[in-house]
Protein backbone atom coordinates (compact mmCIF):
# COMPACT_ATOMS: atom_id res chain seq x y z
CA UNK A 1 0.00 0.00 0.00
CA UNK A 2 2.97 2.32 -0.57
CA UNK A 3 0.98 3.88 -3.42
CA UNK A 4 -1.53 5.30 -0.93
CA UNK A 5 1.08 6.71 1.42
CA UNK A 6 2.65 8.57 -1.52
CA UNK A 7 -0.46 9.81 -3.34
CA UNK A 8 -3.13 10.06 -0.63
CA UNK A 9 -2.45 13.78 0.13
CA UNK A 10 -3.18 14.63 -3.53
CA UNK A 11 -6.78 13.49 -3.10
CA UNK A 12 -7.46 16.29 -0.62
CA UNK A 13 -9.87 14.21 1.49
CA UNK A 14 -10.90 16.12 4.60
CA UNK A 15 -11.39 14.05 7.72
CA UNK A 16 -14.77 14.61 9.34
CA UNK A 17 -14.03 15.60 12.93
CA UNK A 18 -17.04 15.16 15.20
CA UNK A 19 -17.54 17.25 18.30
CA UNK A 20 -19.06 14.35 20.20
CA UNK A 21 -19.68 10.62 19.98
CA UNK A 22 -17.47 8.03 18.32
CA UNK A 23 -14.78 9.58 16.07
CA UNK A 24 -14.88 8.96 12.31
CA UNK A 25 -12.64 6.33 10.79
CA UNK A 26 -9.45 7.69 9.16
CA UNK A 27 -10.22 8.07 5.43
CA UNK A 28 -6.77 6.79 4.39
CA UNK A 29 -7.22 3.59 6.42
CA UNK A 30 -10.70 3.02 5.00
CA UNK A 31 -9.48 3.63 1.45
CA UNK A 32 -6.63 1.14 1.86
CA UNK A 33 -9.08 -1.40 3.27
CA UNK A 34 -11.52 -1.04 0.37
CA UNK A 35 -8.83 -1.35 -2.30
CA UNK A 36 -7.10 -4.29 -0.62
CA UNK A 37 -10.44 -6.11 -0.29
CA UNK A 38 -11.03 -5.57 -3.99
CA UNK A 39 -7.52 -6.87 -4.79
CA UNK A 40 -8.45 -9.90 -2.66
CA UNK A 41 -11.65 -10.27 -4.76
CA UNK A 42 -13.94 -9.67 -1.79
CA UNK A 43 -17.06 -7.68 -2.61
CA UNK A 44 -19.29 -8.27 0.42
CA UNK A 45 -19.14 -5.47 3.01
CA UNK A 46 -20.10 -7.98 5.70
CA UNK A 47 -17.13 -10.23 4.88
CA UNK A 48 -14.76 -7.23 4.78
CA UNK A 49 -15.98 -6.16 8.22
CA UNK A 50 -15.32 -9.66 9.58
CA UNK A 51 -11.83 -9.69 8.03
CA UNK A 52 -10.85 -6.53 9.92
CA UNK A 53 -11.58 -8.33 13.20
CA UNK A 54 -9.83 -11.64 12.62
CA UNK A 55 -7.43 -11.47 9.64
CA UNK A 56 -3.92 -10.21 10.45
CA UNK A 57 -3.19 -8.82 6.98
CA UNK A 58 -6.48 -6.88 6.94
CA UNK A 59 -5.71 -5.55 10.43
CA UNK A 60 -2.33 -4.34 9.21
CA UNK A 61 -3.68 -2.78 6.00
CA UNK A 62 -6.47 -0.80 7.69
CA UNK A 63 -4.38 0.23 10.71
CA UNK A 64 -6.45 -2.00 13.04
CA UNK A 65 -9.73 -0.12 12.69
CA UNK A 66 -12.91 -2.23 12.91
CA UNK A 67 -15.61 -0.60 10.78
CA UNK A 68 -19.11 -2.03 10.59
CA UNK A 69 -20.69 -3.41 7.43
CA UNK A 70 -22.77 -0.25 7.08
CA UNK A 71 -19.71 2.02 7.45
CA UNK A 72 -17.86 0.09 4.74
CA UNK A 73 -20.79 0.47 2.35
CA UNK A 74 -21.07 4.18 3.09
CA UNK A 75 -17.35 4.91 2.68
CA UNK A 76 -17.20 2.84 -0.52
CA UNK A 77 -19.91 5.04 -2.04
CA UNK A 78 -18.49 8.32 -0.71
CA UNK A 79 -14.99 7.58 -2.05
CA UNK A 80 -16.33 6.93 -5.56
CA UNK A 81 -14.97 10.14 -7.07
CA UNK A 82 -11.42 9.38 -5.85
CA UNK A 83 -10.97 5.99 -7.53
CA UNK A 84 -10.26 7.45 -10.96
CA UNK A 85 -7.69 9.86 -9.47
CA UNK A 86 -5.85 6.94 -7.89
CA UNK A 87 -6.12 5.08 -11.20
CA UNK A 88 -4.21 7.97 -12.77
CA UNK A 89 -1.52 7.56 -10.11
CA UNK A 90 -0.96 3.91 -11.08
CA UNK A 91 -0.43 5.00 -14.69
CA UNK A 92 2.03 7.70 -13.66
CA UNK A 93 3.95 5.19 -11.58
CA UNK A 94 4.17 2.86 -14.60
CA UNK A 95 5.81 5.69 -16.56
CA UNK A 96 8.08 6.56 -13.64
CA UNK A 97 9.27 2.95 -13.45
CA UNK A 98 9.96 2.95 -17.19
CA UNK A 99 7.43 0.20 -18.02
CA UNK A 100 5.63 2.15 -20.74
CA UNK A 101 5.35 5.37 -22.70
CA UNK A 102 1.75 4.63 -23.77
CA UNK A 103 2.66 4.39 -27.45
CA UNK A 104 -0.25 2.07 -28.28
CA UNK A 105 -3.63 2.25 -26.54
CA UNK A 106 -6.40 -0.19 -27.47
CA UNK A 107 -10.10 0.72 -27.28
CA UNK A 108 -12.74 -1.96 -26.87
CA UNK A 109 -16.31 -2.31 -25.63
CA UNK A 110 -18.33 -4.82 -23.66
CA UNK A 111 -21.57 -4.87 -21.72
CA UNK A 112 -22.13 -5.23 -17.99
CA UNK A 113 -25.38 -6.62 -16.68
CA UNK A 114 -27.24 -4.09 -14.56
CA UNK A 115 -28.86 -4.87 -11.20
CA UNK A 116 -32.24 -5.35 -12.84
CA UNK A 117 -33.96 -8.44 -14.26
CA UNK A 118 -35.40 -8.51 -17.78
CA UNK A 119 -38.90 -8.93 -16.34
CA UNK A 120 -38.73 -5.93 -14.01
CA UNK A 121 -39.58 -3.41 -16.74
CA UNK A 122 -42.33 -0.83 -17.19
CA UNK A 123 -43.74 0.26 -20.54
CA UNK A 124 -44.38 3.79 -21.73
CA UNK A 125 -48.09 3.11 -21.87
CA UNK A 126 -48.17 1.88 -18.26
CA UNK A 127 -46.11 4.86 -17.11
CA UNK A 128 -48.48 7.39 -18.70
CA UNK A 129 -51.50 5.58 -17.25
CA UNK A 130 -50.07 5.75 -13.71
CA UNK A 131 -49.13 9.41 -14.13
CA UNK A 132 -52.72 10.23 -15.11
CA UNK A 133 -54.03 8.23 -12.14
CA UNK A 134 -51.82 9.96 -9.55
CA UNK A 135 -52.52 13.39 -11.04
CA UNK A 136 -56.20 12.79 -10.27
CA UNK A 137 -57.35 12.43 -13.88
CA UNK A 138 -60.05 9.98 -14.90
CA UNK A 139 -58.60 6.52 -15.60
CA UNK A 140 -60.19 3.22 -16.59
CA UNK A 141 -59.87 1.08 -13.44
CA UNK A 142 -59.93 -2.12 -15.51
CA UNK A 143 -56.69 -1.01 -17.19
CA UNK A 144 -55.10 -0.51 -13.77
CA UNK A 145 -56.03 -4.05 -12.80
CA UNK A 146 -54.34 -5.41 -15.94
CA UNK A 147 -51.00 -3.70 -15.25
CA UNK A 148 -47.92 -5.96 -15.19
CA UNK A 149 -46.23 -6.76 -11.86
CA UNK A 150 -43.56 -3.99 -11.97
CA UNK A 151 -46.23 -1.34 -12.51
CA UNK A 152 -48.46 -3.00 -9.90
CA UNK A 153 -45.64 -2.63 -7.34
CA UNK A 154 -45.82 1.15 -7.65
CA UNK A 155 -49.60 1.09 -7.51
CA UNK A 156 -49.73 -1.12 -4.41
CA UNK A 157 -46.82 0.48 -2.51
CA UNK A 158 -48.38 1.96 0.64
CA UNK A 159 -45.13 3.33 2.08
CA UNK A 160 -44.71 5.95 -0.69
CA UNK A 161 -46.92 9.00 -1.02
CA UNK A 162 -48.60 9.89 -4.32
CA UNK A 163 -46.13 12.75 -4.82
CA UNK A 164 -43.18 10.38 -4.36
CA UNK A 165 -44.68 7.96 -6.86
CA UNK A 166 -45.23 10.79 -9.33
CA UNK A 167 -41.59 11.85 -8.98
CA UNK A 168 -40.43 8.31 -9.80
CA UNK A 169 -42.81 8.11 -12.77
CA UNK A 170 -41.60 11.48 -14.10
CA UNK A 171 -38.01 10.23 -13.90
CA UNK A 172 -39.00 7.10 -15.83
CA UNK A 173 -40.85 9.17 -18.42
CA UNK A 174 -37.77 11.36 -18.86
CA UNK A 175 -35.73 8.24 -19.67
CA UNK A 176 -38.17 7.37 -22.46
CA UNK A 177 -37.28 10.67 -24.15
CA UNK A 178 -33.59 9.71 -24.27
CA UNK A 179 -34.14 6.31 -25.85
CA UNK A 180 -36.24 4.72 -28.54
CA UNK A 181 -36.80 1.63 -26.40
CA UNK A 182 -40.33 0.57 -25.48
CA UNK A 183 -39.58 -0.30 -21.85
CA UNK A 184 -37.50 1.11 -19.00
CA UNK A 185 -36.02 -0.95 -16.11
CA UNK A 186 -37.74 -0.30 -12.80
CA UNK A 187 -34.83 -0.91 -10.43
CA UNK A 188 -32.13 0.86 -12.48
CA UNK A 189 -33.92 3.30 -14.77
CA UNK A 190 -30.68 4.46 -16.43
CA UNK A 191 -29.81 0.98 -17.75
CA UNK A 192 -30.85 -0.14 -21.23
CA UNK A 193 -31.88 -3.35 -22.95
CA UNK A 194 -28.80 -4.52 -24.91
CA UNK A 195 -27.82 -7.51 -26.98
CA UNK A 196 -25.19 -9.78 -25.44
CA UNK A 197 -22.46 -11.67 -27.28
CA UNK A 198 -24.50 -14.87 -27.15
CA UNK A 199 -27.39 -13.18 -28.93
CA UNK A 200 -29.50 -12.83 -25.77
CA UNK A 201 -30.96 -9.52 -24.60
CA UNK A 202 -30.39 -8.22 -21.08
CA UNK A 203 -30.64 -5.02 -19.05
CA UNK A 204 -27.11 -3.65 -19.08
CA UNK A 205 -24.63 -0.80 -19.50
CA UNK A 206 -22.13 -0.43 -22.33
CA UNK A 207 -18.61 -0.35 -20.86
CA UNK A 208 -15.86 1.20 -23.01
CA UNK A 209 -12.26 0.49 -22.05
CA UNK A 210 -8.84 1.82 -23.06
CA UNK A 211 -5.89 -0.49 -22.31
CA UNK A 212 -2.14 0.05 -22.74
CA UNK A 213 -0.44 -2.55 -24.95
CA UNK A 214 3.01 -2.56 -23.26
CA UNK A 215 1.83 -3.05 -19.66
CA UNK A 216 -1.78 -4.23 -20.12
CA UNK A 217 -2.78 -1.54 -17.61
CA UNK A 218 -6.30 -0.11 -17.84
CA UNK A 219 -6.01 3.54 -18.87
CA UNK A 220 -9.68 4.47 -18.70
CA UNK A 221 -13.23 3.15 -18.44
CA UNK A 222 -16.40 4.85 -19.61
CA UNK A 223 -19.99 3.78 -18.90
CA UNK A 224 -22.60 4.63 -21.54
CA UNK A 225 -26.26 3.88 -22.21
CA UNK A 226 -25.76 3.40 -25.94
CA UNK A 227 -26.39 -0.24 -26.94
CA UNK A 228 -23.71 -0.14 -29.67
CA UNK A 229 -20.04 0.88 -29.78
CA UNK A 230 -20.19 2.89 -33.04
CA UNK A 231 -19.65 6.43 -31.73
CA UNK A 232 -18.15 5.77 -28.29
CA UNK A 233 -14.42 6.06 -29.10
CA UNK A 234 -13.86 9.84 -28.57
CA UNK A 235 -15.24 9.89 -25.03
CA UNK A 236 -13.20 6.97 -23.67
CA UNK A 237 -10.14 8.15 -25.62
CA UNK A 238 -10.40 11.60 -23.99
CA UNK A 239 -10.53 9.96 -20.57
CA UNK A 240 -7.49 7.84 -21.40
CA UNK A 241 -5.51 10.88 -22.58
CA UNK A 242 -6.44 12.76 -19.40
CA UNK A 243 -5.43 9.81 -17.20
CA UNK A 244 -2.08 9.06 -18.89
CA UNK A 245 -1.24 12.74 -19.37
CA UNK A 246 -0.27 12.47 -23.05
CA UNK A 247 -1.62 11.68 -26.51
CA UNK A 248 -0.64 8.12 -27.51
CA UNK A 249 1.13 7.56 -30.82
CA UNK A 250 -1.21 4.74 -31.90
CA UNK A 251 -4.78 3.95 -30.95
CA UNK A 252 -6.52 0.87 -32.36
CA UNK A 253 -10.13 -0.31 -32.31
CA UNK A 254 -12.50 -2.81 -33.92
CA UNK A 255 -14.26 -2.30 -37.26
CA UNK A 256 -17.44 -1.23 -35.48
CA UNK A 257 -15.71 2.05 -34.54
CA UNK A 258 -14.93 2.88 -38.20
CA UNK A 259 -16.91 6.05 -38.88
CA UNK A 260 -16.44 9.75 -39.54
CA UNK A 261 -16.62 10.72 -35.86
CA UNK A 262 -13.84 8.33 -34.78
CA UNK A 263 -11.58 9.16 -37.73
CA UNK A 264 -12.08 12.92 -37.34
CA UNK A 265 -11.14 12.52 -33.68
CA UNK A 266 -7.85 10.85 -34.67
CA UNK A 267 -7.07 13.68 -37.08
CA UNK A 268 -7.89 16.42 -34.56
CA UNK A 269 -5.81 14.80 -31.80
CA UNK A 270 -2.88 13.87 -34.05
CA UNK A 271 -3.27 10.15 -33.27
CA UNK A 272 -2.13 7.51 -35.76
CA UNK A 273 -5.36 5.52 -35.56
CA UNK A 274 -5.78 1.91 -36.66
CA UNK A 275 -9.25 0.62 -37.57
CA UNK A 276 -9.69 -2.03 -40.27
CA UNK A 277 -12.66 -2.19 -42.64
CA UNK A 278 -15.16 -5.01 -42.35
CA UNK A 279 -13.58 -6.81 -45.31
CA UNK A 280 -10.07 -6.49 -43.83
CA UNK A 281 -11.30 -7.92 -40.51
CA UNK A 282 -13.03 -10.84 -42.20
CA UNK A 283 -9.99 -11.49 -44.38
CA UNK A 284 -7.71 -11.59 -41.35
CA UNK A 285 -9.72 -14.31 -39.63
CA UNK A 286 -10.46 -16.19 -42.86
CA UNK A 287 -14.20 -15.58 -42.90
CA UNK A 288 -14.76 -14.02 -46.31
CA UNK A 289 -18.07 -14.91 -47.94
CA UNK A 290 -17.68 -18.23 -49.83
CA UNK A 291 -19.65 -16.87 -52.79
CA UNK A 292 -16.93 -15.81 -55.27
CA UNK A 293 -19.14 -13.00 -56.61
CA UNK A 294 -19.80 -11.49 -53.19
CA UNK A 295 -18.51 -7.97 -52.52
CA UNK A 296 -15.74 -9.51 -50.39
CA UNK A 297 -14.01 -10.71 -53.57
CA UNK A 298 -14.12 -7.40 -55.45
CA UNK A 299 -10.65 -5.81 -55.32
CA UNK A 300 -10.36 -2.03 -54.93
CA UNK A 301 -7.71 -0.15 -56.94
CA UNK A 302 -7.06 3.13 -55.18
CA UNK A 303 -5.14 4.93 -57.96
CA UNK A 304 -8.05 4.53 -60.38
CA UNK A 305 -10.85 4.66 -57.76
CA UNK A 306 -12.54 1.52 -59.08
CA UNK A 307 -13.31 -2.06 -58.09
CA UNK A 308 -12.13 -5.06 -60.12
CA UNK A 309 -14.70 -7.87 -60.17
CA UNK A 310 -13.75 -11.59 -60.00
CA UNK A 311 -14.24 -11.79 -63.79
CA UNK A 312 -11.59 -9.13 -64.33
CA UNK A 313 -14.05 -6.37 -65.28
CA UNK A 314 -13.74 -2.86 -63.77
CA UNK A 315 -16.55 -1.35 -61.68
CA UNK A 316 -16.37 2.43 -62.11
CA UNK A 317 -17.36 5.10 -59.62
CA UNK A 318 -20.94 6.13 -60.40
CA UNK A 319 -22.10 8.59 -57.75
CA UNK A 320 -21.91 9.63 -54.08
CA UNK A 321 -24.83 10.50 -51.82
CA UNK A 322 -25.54 11.01 -48.13
CA UNK A 323 -28.00 9.04 -46.05
CA UNK A 324 -29.53 10.77 -43.00
CA UNK A 325 -28.36 9.24 -39.73
CA UNK A 326 -31.02 7.72 -37.47
CA UNK A 327 -29.43 9.67 -34.61
CA UNK A 328 -29.94 13.41 -35.30
CA UNK A 329 -26.78 14.48 -33.45
CA UNK A 330 -24.57 12.19 -35.59
CA UNK A 331 -23.25 13.08 -39.11
CA UNK A 332 -25.01 11.73 -42.19
CA UNK A 333 -23.66 8.50 -43.69
CA UNK A 334 -21.74 8.81 -46.98
CA UNK A 335 -22.42 6.18 -49.66
CA UNK A 336 -20.35 5.68 -52.84
CA UNK A 337 -21.68 3.57 -55.72
CA UNK A 338 -19.66 1.64 -58.32
CA UNK A 339 -21.00 -0.28 -61.34
CA UNK A 340 -20.41 -1.21 -65.01
CA UNK A 341 -23.70 -1.83 -66.80
CA UNK A 342 -22.14 -2.83 -70.13
CA UNK A 343 -19.73 -5.35 -68.63
CA UNK A 344 -22.50 -6.98 -66.60
CA UNK A 345 -24.83 -7.15 -69.62
CA UNK A 346 -22.44 -9.37 -71.61
CA UNK A 347 -20.71 -11.17 -68.71
CA UNK A 348 -20.61 -14.99 -68.92
CA UNK A 349 -21.01 -15.22 -65.12
CA UNK A 350 -24.18 -13.13 -65.12
CA UNK A 351 -26.43 -15.92 -63.82
CA UNK A 352 -24.08 -16.74 -60.94
CA UNK A 353 -23.46 -13.11 -59.98
CA UNK A 354 -26.91 -11.49 -60.33
CA UNK A 355 -30.41 -12.28 -59.13
CA UNK A 356 -33.29 -12.59 -61.59
CA UNK A 357 -34.42 -9.02 -60.89
CA UNK A 358 -30.95 -7.41 -61.23
CA UNK A 359 -29.74 -5.96 -64.52
CA UNK A 360 -26.22 -5.22 -63.27
CA UNK A 361 -24.03 -5.37 -60.17
CA UNK A 362 -23.64 -2.30 -57.95
CA UNK A 363 -21.01 -2.07 -55.23
CA UNK A 364 -21.95 0.23 -52.34
CA UNK A 365 -19.00 1.52 -50.36
CA UNK A 366 -19.66 3.25 -47.02
CA UNK A 367 -17.65 6.28 -45.98
CA UNK A 368 -15.94 9.27 -47.47
CA UNK A 369 -12.36 10.52 -47.74
CA UNK A 370 -11.29 9.60 -44.19
CA UNK A 371 -12.64 6.05 -44.44
CA UNK A 372 -10.83 5.48 -47.75
CA UNK A 373 -7.59 6.85 -46.29
CA UNK A 374 -7.91 4.42 -43.36
CA UNK A 375 -8.47 1.54 -45.79
CA UNK A 376 -5.27 2.36 -47.70
CA UNK A 377 -3.33 2.68 -44.45
CA UNK A 378 -4.50 -0.69 -43.15
CA UNK A 379 -3.33 -2.34 -46.38
CA UNK A 380 0.28 -1.47 -45.53
CA UNK A 381 2.38 -4.14 -43.81
CA UNK A 382 3.72 -1.82 -41.10
CA UNK A 383 0.19 -1.02 -39.91
CA UNK A 384 -0.93 -4.62 -40.19
CA UNK A 385 1.94 -5.55 -37.86
CA UNK A 386 1.05 -2.76 -35.43
CA UNK A 387 -2.61 -3.81 -35.41
CA UNK A 388 -1.60 -7.39 -34.53
CA UNK A 389 -0.81 -6.10 -31.04
CA UNK A 390 -4.48 -5.42 -30.42
CA UNK A 391 -5.77 -8.96 -29.65
CA UNK A 392 -3.18 -9.42 -26.88
CA UNK A 393 -4.99 -6.78 -24.83
CA UNK A 394 -8.42 -8.42 -24.96
CA UNK A 395 -7.27 -11.29 -22.71
CA UNK A 396 -6.20 -9.12 -19.75
CA UNK A 397 -9.48 -7.19 -19.85
CA UNK A 398 -11.38 -10.49 -19.86
CA UNK A 399 -9.40 -11.54 -16.79
CA UNK A 400 -10.27 -8.20 -15.19
CA UNK A 401 -13.99 -8.86 -15.73
CA UNK A 402 -13.85 -12.42 -14.40
CA UNK A 403 -11.53 -12.06 -11.42
CA UNK A 404 -13.07 -8.89 -10.05
CA UNK A 405 -16.63 -10.22 -10.41
CA UNK A 406 -17.79 -7.17 -12.34
CA UNK A 407 -21.09 -8.83 -13.26
CA UNK A 408 -21.96 -9.61 -9.62
CA UNK A 409 -21.51 -6.07 -8.26
CA UNK A 410 -24.71 -4.57 -6.85
CA UNK A 411 -24.71 -0.95 -8.00
CA UNK A 412 -27.51 1.18 -9.39
CA UNK A 413 -27.15 4.13 -11.76
CA UNK A 414 -24.66 5.04 -14.44
CA UNK A 415 -22.45 7.21 -12.20
CA UNK A 416 -22.21 4.63 -9.39
CA UNK A 417 -21.52 1.87 -11.91
CA UNK A 418 -18.65 3.93 -13.34
CA UNK A 419 -17.22 4.61 -9.88
CA UNK A 420 -17.31 0.94 -8.88
CA UNK A 421 -15.65 -0.07 -12.15
CA UNK A 422 -12.90 2.47 -11.48
CA UNK A 423 -12.33 0.78 -8.10
CA UNK A 424 -12.07 -2.57 -9.92
CA UNK A 425 -9.63 -1.06 -12.42
CA UNK A 426 -7.58 0.51 -9.62
CA UNK A 427 -7.23 -2.85 -7.87
CA UNK A 428 -6.34 -4.55 -11.17
CA UNK A 429 -3.71 -1.92 -12.00
CA UNK A 430 -2.08 -2.13 -8.56
CA UNK A 431 -1.80 -5.90 -8.85
CA UNK A 432 -0.54 -5.61 -12.42
CA UNK A 433 2.07 -3.03 -11.38
CA UNK A 434 3.24 -5.30 -8.58
CA UNK A 435 3.68 -8.17 -11.05
CA UNK A 436 5.62 -5.89 -13.42
CA UNK A 437 7.93 -4.79 -10.62
CA UNK A 438 8.42 -8.37 -9.44
CA UNK A 439 9.12 -9.47 -13.00
CA UNK A 440 11.74 -6.76 -13.34
CA UNK A 441 13.41 -7.74 -10.07
CA UNK A 442 13.24 -11.49 -10.72
CA UNK A 443 15.43 -11.78 -13.79
CA UNK A 444 16.55 -15.12 -15.25
CA UNK A 445 19.53 -15.49 -12.91
CA UNK A 446 17.35 -14.85 -9.85
CA UNK A 447 14.90 -17.57 -10.92
CA UNK A 448 17.73 -20.09 -11.51
CA UNK A 449 19.24 -19.31 -8.07
CA UNK A 450 15.83 -19.74 -6.46
CA UNK A 451 15.25 -23.10 -8.18
CA UNK A 452 18.72 -24.30 -7.13
CA UNK A 453 18.14 -23.32 -3.51
CA UNK A 454 14.80 -25.14 -3.45
CA UNK A 455 16.28 -28.26 -5.02
CA UNK A 456 19.14 -28.28 -2.47
CA UNK A 457 16.84 -27.77 0.48
CA UNK A 458 14.46 -30.52 -0.55
CA UNK A 459 17.12 -32.71 -2.28
CA UNK A 460 15.32 -32.46 -5.61
CA UNK A 461 16.78 -32.77 -9.08
CA UNK A 462 16.98 -29.40 -10.84
CA UNK A 463 15.42 -29.70 -14.27
CA UNK A 464 14.23 -26.23 -15.26
CA UNK A 465 14.14 -24.45 -18.60
CA UNK A 466 13.93 -20.66 -18.52
CA UNK A 467 12.43 -19.06 -21.63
Amino acid sequence: MILFEEFYPILGIKENKKKGGRPSYPPCSMLKLLVYAKIDHIESARVIAEMTKYHDIYKFVCDRIKPSERSIQRYRDEFGRYYEVLLQMTLKMAVKKGFTEFNHVVVDGTIKKAFNSNQNMISKKETNLLVQFYKGLEVDLKKLEKLNKPAQKILNDKEMSNDEKLEILYDIRTQFKFTGQDKIPMNDIEARMMKGKKGNFLVAYNIQSAVDYDTKLICALNVTQNPTDHYQLPEVADKAINNIGKVPKHMSADTIYLNQISLSYFVNKGIDGLIPTRKQSKEKIGKLNPNQFHKDHFYYISDLDLFMCPSGQPMYFYKEYTQPNEEPDKPDKIKRLYNNYTACKYCIHRKSCLTDKQTHKTITENGGRLERAMFFKMEKEEYKEEFKKRPSVEGPFGIFKEQYHVEQEIVIGMVKTGERLNLDALAYNIKRLYNLIQGEQNNKEDIVDFCESISTTHQLKLDVTIY
